[in-house]
């Protein structure tokens, strides 16, 4: 891959890195006093945890693609 296909790539996989980031923002979270009454302290409901996590997990495999990119 020569220099002009990886910044490409590299772009490509910033905005994908955004777009999820952007999705992550907008799962709703437990009200305040509800997180605050958990003894975990817990953001999301279960449900929304589980895509928060897919998201993140998303996210981690961006950033090794980035990784071997350089």
């Amino acid at each position: 891959m020569n220099q002009e296909e990886k910044a490409k790539y590299y772009d490509w996989l910033l905005s994908k890195h955004r777009d999820i980031q952007q999705k992550i923002k907008m799962v709703p979270k437990l009200p305040l006093e509800q997180t605050l009454q958990d003894i975990n302290s817990r953001e999301y409901s279960r449900e929304n945890q589980n895509k928060v996590d897919a998201l993140n997990l998303s996210l981690q495999r961006i950033d090794e693609e980035v990784k071997r990119l350089f």
